[in-house]
């Protein structure tokens, strides 16, 4: 790590009017990432933590802070932080804290956007806001953000995300929805290289995977079988057939190099009808722009990518109470602090994030004492 967090923090444009500035821009943002780390959720909960706390943190970070700011003084304050130099820091933070840990080329980095489901405001009418985050797989680590506009889609803000990040060699991975060639387009630009699911809203482009096994083996095959838990047992056959020119879709032919198969069988023991093994099958196809992949580096990716739903989108929810917020103003801002307090927590091997959280809100020094802060 090279910079202190208060330090990058320091950097985000404050707003507010000189005579407006009694509580500290850094130290405010810094606190309230503390206080997600204990388990709040709302602009209260978050204020309620720093005036409990209060003498501690202002022990370990002095400011002329004289009181914990009220909820209302809070929420004002957030609303005039400078959302892009607020990314800029946490950009910056994470990708030191990504080197950290190791990140290096052939780093898979998934994608996926994700709704802040309270944050909707009728009175108002406001919708709720949205975000996509870009997560490294390997390293637990989230990169980046960026806001989904209102009358837009996840597919531009992919792209945005891709040219800012401006990392080179690594696998970024997304959903079937950006599967398109601007995407494909945007990752190679970058001098990184694509792994995206292909389904029905690439009709073309899925008909001509699909008619390659009819004609050609596949390069590369992979099987993995799972032992049986809960009543469960899977297995993954991945494939990995030569596209490209064999492919009659010019379009397409130049960029699309490998076709990845993904053949998931699971057997479940169903007590309907009496605990018998019930079968489901299911196939999933996949674009490449890399070439000389091994199929069993292509199961990893494709397993990993979903790391972004389980590992950050579901600990945000269940664990963070992102969901269960009904902040609407400046949610988008609180959703970024929350990420921070994520990467710190993934950057000291926390793997119970609930269980950490239980923990920081009965001690302040296991927060005091995390790295990267």
């Amino acid at each position: 790590m090279n910079d202190p967090l208060i330090e990058l923090l320091s950097c985000v444009t404050d707003a507010r009017r000189q005579q407006a500035k009694r509580y500290v821009l850094a130290n405010i943002l810094l606190f309230c990432i503390f206080g997600f780390l204990y388990g709040a959720k709302s602009y209260k909960a978050l204020c309620s933590f720093i005036e409990e706390r209060f003498a501690l943190l202002q022990a370990a970070f002095p400011s002329k802070m004289t009181r914990a700011p009220a909820p209302s003084t809070l929420w004002r304050i957030i609303g005039l932080v400078d959302g892009g130099a607020l990314e800029a820091a946490f950009r910056q933070h994470a990708a030191s804290q990504h080197a950290a840990l190791g990140g290096d080329l052939g780093e898979v980095v998934a994608h996926d956007g994700k709704s802040l489901t309270g944050s909707y405001d009728t009175a108002s009418d406001t919708k709720m806001s949205q975000l996509l985050r870009a997560f490294a797989v390997g390293t637990k680590i989230i990169l980046g953000h960026v806001a989904i506009m209102v009358k837009s889609n996840e597919i531009p803000a992919m792209q945005m995300l891709v040219g800012e990040l401006g990392l080179t060699g690594v696998v970024y991975t997304a959903d079937a929805m950006h599967c398109q060639i601007k995407t494909i387009a945007a990752v190679k630009a970058s001098g990184s290289e694509a792994l995206l699911q292909v389904k029905g809203n690439q009709p073309s482009l899925e008909a001509a995977f699909e008619a390659l096994p009819v004609r050609h083996a596949p390069e590369d095959c992979h099987v993995e079988t799972g032992k049986i838990r809960r009543n469960r047992q899977e297995k993954r056959v991945v494939e990995v057939f030569r596209a490209g020119r064999l492919l009659d879709l010019p379009e397409w032919r130049t960029d699309v190099v490998e076709a990845v198969r993904v053949t998931r069988t699971v057997q479940r023991r169903d007590v309907a009808i009496g605990w018998k093994w019930r079968c489901t099958h299911e196939v999933a196809w996949y674009a490449s722009t890399r070439q000389g992949t091994s199929a069993e580096q292509y199961a990893a990716a494709t397993r990993g990518h979903w790391g972004v739903e389980n590992q950050v989108h579901y600990i945000l929810d269940v664990a963070m109470h992102e969901d269960a917020s009904r902040v609407r103003k400046s949610p988008t801002i609180l959703s970024i602090l929350r990420s921070f307090a994520l990467n710190i927590l993934r950057f000291n091997k926390v793997n119970n994030v609930a269980d950490a959280l239980w923990r920081n809100a009965m001690n302040l020094n296991r927060v005091l004492a995390y790295s990267g802060i």
